[in-house]
């Protein structure tokens, strides 16, 4: 009998599949490292010599794994810093209008962490307030996925986006509403940061609020109870009304 015939085609294809998910399981690996490290610098240099690094960040930023989801929203902040000062500026408003649309229902995703990595990207650039940071602000408040990472990147974007927080002030004051704690938490900070005097009076409702909220603040995850990040905010906001 004739033996059954090998299709040599069919195993190429096949080991260069395999090629392909240890070369990509490498990358992965690497940039888990670097995130881990938090050596934005290397990482940033990889992303811009090799696109397949890009790409895994850009993976990273939806990581369930919290030590990966941040440090990737740094680095990308990192990233197109350094992408505006080579002179590309196109490619920056681009991917953030990129990540604008992974808000969106048509997008068929849901861009979980891109109100906080544009809130960052802002941070790295600021001349890019306007008009990212109205847009995030109205984007994110607008839809019940995004209120967590909206709230951080009013926190994280402080005194300079508290003209949108002004503007959009019914929805942020509407956060205080909502029953979860680490929503609460996250409303706390990030009106004390922005300096929203408008939220004195629901910041001192929370006062006395034991749940223990942890937030990501400067590169590290700081947890308080849900009161005391109310009082904090509080203090904030009479310290700056006063000046």
């Amino acid at each position: 009998m004739e033996g059954k015939k090998v299709n040599l085609a069919s195993l190429k294809s096949t080991h260069g599949s395999m090629k392909f998910m240890n070369h990509n399981g490498l990358i992965k690996k690497q940039v888990r490292e670097l995130l881990l490290q938090k050596d934005y610098t290397r990482l940033v240099d990889l992303c811009t010599k090799h696109r397949p690094f890009w790409r895994e960040l850009k993976f990273s930023l939806y990581d369930i794994d919290k030590r990966i989801k941040w440090p990737a929203i740094e680095a990308v902040g990192k990233l197109m810093k350094h992408w505006w000062e080579q002179g590309d500026k196109e490619r920056v408003r681009e991917y953030i209008r990129n990540l604008f649309w992974s808000m969106n229902d048509e997008s068929g995703g849901i861009g979980w962490s891109s109100p906080q990595a544009i809130a960052e990207i802002i941070v790295d650039i600021p001349e890019l307030i306007d008009p990212y940071g109205n847009i995030m602000v109205a984007h994110s408040l607008e839809e019940s996925f995004f209120i967590k990472g909206g709230l951080w990147g009013i926190g994280r974007l402080g005194r300079q986006i508290i003209e949108a927080v002004d503007f959009f002030r019914d929805k942020v004051i509407a956060a205080f509403n909502r029953d979860d704690a680490e929503t609460l938490g996250l409303a706390a900070w990030a009106t004390g940061e922005a300096g929203f005097k408008p939220a004195l009076t629901f910041l001192e409702k929370l006062s006395g609020r034991t749940e223990h909220v942890c937030i990501y603040i400067a590169g590290d995850f700081k947890e308080k109870t849900l009161g005391e990040w109310a009082k904090e905010a509080i203090d904030k906001i009479e310290k700056m009304v006063k000046n």
